[in-house]
């Protein structure tokens, strides 16, 4: 199935090609550098895959086949646990506001647990706010790994919701 302009088979002949690599007879430094790229290469393609499913979320195409919502469908299409269905559906949903967190996930440069840890930044009334810290995010993402990355994501919330009045829901619906 051609998608823009790339077989999924062309991929899949790739990757079995990949799989005939024998590790223990590459030298050090070429092992080093090839569990570097290939860690690259998973992270762009996890990425690519959670665009897919944000399209496929917003149709609605689960529901197509009776599914009661996209997580059940992801567990029953893709075998997937259910932690694992809604940490990809919130990624998928909040990325169209992370830009360039977006740019560096499809790169590769970061992996989705970056993602997954810069993503309730996004959650609470915040995505006006998300937007300016976006790049602080995708950049500090590139350095640090996802736990130091959801540490600076939660300070982030801490601060910026201690200046701002609380939404109507923690308010018990009341207004201002």
């Amino acid at each position: 199935m051609p998608i823009e302009g790339v077989a999924v088979d062309d991929i899949d002949a790739q990757v079995a090609r990949l799989a005939t690599v024998d590790p223990g007879g590459l030298p050090d430094s070429e092992l080093a550098l090839l569990v570097i790229d290939m860690r690259r290469l998973v992270d762009a393609t996890e990425a690519s895959w959670i665009r897919l499913l944000a399209e496929f979320d917003r149709r609605g195409l689960w529901q197509l086949d009776g599914a009661r919502s996209a997580a059940a469908w992801l567990r029953r299409e893709c075998r997937l646990v259910h932690p694992a269905t809604t940490a990809a559906l919130l990624v998928a949903g909040v990325l169209r506001f992370l830009p360039v967190t977006a740019e560096a996930f499809r790169s590769g440069s970061i992996s989705f647990e970056h993602v997954r840890a810069i993503a309730p930044a996004a959650e609470g009334g915040r995505v006006d706010l998300v937007r300016n810290a976006d790049p602080i995010f995708a950049r500090a993402a590139l350095w640090m790994n996802p736990r130091q990355m959801g540490n600076v994501v939660r300070t982030w919330i801490r601060l910026t919701d201690s200046g701002r009045p609380d939404p109507p829901e923690r308010r018990g619906g009341r207004g201002p």
